[in-house]
């Protein structure tokens, strides 16, 4: 599948992954040497060969750069990002288990600009897999439901033009990103670069006195439109409603709780504890 250059995509490759997990763990920065050591398994006893490797790794990746015999990852300030933002996508997915990565079922998008929902869409999707039982009890999306449904590649297009420019929003965000994640690379060798916020985490935060977090206890609670609870295009809309409720909250430092974390120079840097429902 070839699509456009999308400057929110990096390589997934497994030598990737274990690259930037290792410059998270030390800050951002690792010498050349340990990369080749601890990533590519080889020696780094020539210089210029282990450069010409390491920059071929990193050549898709704009976070990542090597300079003085040092691999950094540089990733844009958070505040800017926060401040430079026009776009947030609200994004919900409904996924089936199997062998190996979950694949999605149904995808819902509600973009929200200028603290508004602006626009919504949502699809089913054909996993190309039966879908588990108790999937089904929860959805009640069947599997004859998906069968004349798009496959996820032919709606791929149209979803990365609307998350490029954005920063991602979900309740258990890092659920969603990981579903979205799994399908892009599966079909494109690649993932989402975004930065992402949680809903969950900021209502916990930031709206205290519901009897639990879960989208529609929430719903139910601030009277949000969601109509079909466990359906991405309701799930998405909630949730837009909800994270335009609490940008209405004052004095908060909103770029502090994008996600993944930056890694902080000189010091490991932790991994965000699993979000329970």
């Amino acid at each position: 599948m070839t699509t456009r250059p999308y400057k929110n995509l990096v390589p997934d490759s497994l030598l990737h992954r274990h690259l930037e997990s290792l410059l998270r763990e030390h800050g951002g920065r690792v010498a050349l040497r340990t990369v080749c050591e601890e990533v590519l398994a080889l020696p780094a006893s020539d210089p210029a060969l282990a450069s010409t490797l390491v920059e071929s790794l990193i050549e898709e990746d704009t976070r990542l750069r090597l300079t003085d015999s040092v691999v950094e990852l540089v990733e844009p300030d958070r505040q800017q990002v926060w401040q430079a933002c026009r776009r947030f996508a609200v994004v919900d997915v409904e996924a089936a288990n199997g062998n190996g990565p979950a694949r999605i079922i149904e995808v819902g998008v509600c973009l929200v600009e200028d603290g508004r929902p602006v626009r919504e869409w949502s699809s089913l999707v054909n996993p190309g897999r039966p879908i588990p039982f108790w999937i089904r009890q929860l959805t009640g999306i069947t599997n004859q439901t998906v069968r004349t449904a798009p496959p996820f590649q032919e709606l791929l297009p149209r979803l990365l033009e609307d998350l490029e420019d954005a920063i991602l929003v979900g309740h258990h965000a890092r659920f969603d990103v990981g579903c979205l994640n799994d399908e892009v690379s599966r079909l494109l060798g690649k993932r989402l670069s975004n930065f992402y916020l949680c809903t969950a985490e900021l209502a916990r935060r930031f709206l205290p006195g519901s009897d639990n977090y879960r989208l529609q206890t929430l719903s139910q609670w601030l009277r949000l439109t969601h109509e079909r609870p466990h359906r991405a295009g309701s799930d998405a809309r909630a949730t837009a409603e909800l994270f335009c409720r609490l940008l209405e909250t004052d004095g908060v430092a909103w770029c502090d709780y994008l996600r993944p974390r930056s890694p902080v120079p000189g010091k490991k840097t932790e991994t965000n504890p699993p979000v329970l429902s």
